[in-house]
């Protein structure tokens, strides 16, 4: 019986260090978008897009983009991955702060394997997003601006 209680406290010692190193963005990432972008960000089919792909290369350019989105929603009609999404993506400007908006958007990066190729994001970009007028058509426009759509 002792060596079934050893393997309980490991497996309790193993959970514990998984649940401590993730970091703030992921925390974040899961609390306020997970249930429908997936914790992973592969999107939920009919419900919320992909936040990875090659779409995520060409949007990726406008580093304003990320925290527009972010900071304004985006609302409307998008195809993501030949995937039709027609919904809208509620901004967090008024449920978080520019520091965590900054770690929310840098873990997007890590989610789309990018966050090594660009310097993180920062409070001051998030609060220049934040002060910029916008809303979730805008920001919608906006993206097919930068993909080249109508």
């Amino acid at each position: 019986m002792r060596w079934q209680h050893r393997l309980l406290a490991l497996a309790c010692a193993f959970a514990s260090q998984s649940i401590g190193a993730q970091t703030p963005g992921a925390a974040l990432f899961e609390a306020h978008c997970s249930a429908c972008h997936q914790a992973d960000g592969s999107g939920t089919v009919g419900l919320a897009p992909a936040l990875k792909g090659a779409h995520w290369l060409t949007l990726g350019k406008d580093r304003q983009y990320l925290p527009t989105v972010l900071t304004k929603g985006l609302s409307g009609r998008i195809e993501v991955n030949g995937q039709v999404f027609v919904g809208s993506m509620p901004a967090f400007a008024s449920q978080l702060d520019d520091a965590n908006l900054a770690l929310l958007a840098q873990h997007v990066r890590v989610l789309q394997n990018s966050a090594e190729t660009e310097p993180p994001f920062t409070a001051a970009e998030l609060a220049t997003a934040r002060q910029t007028a916008g809303s979730p058509p805008q920001t919608r426009q906006r993206r097919q601006a930068l993909l080249g759509l109508r």
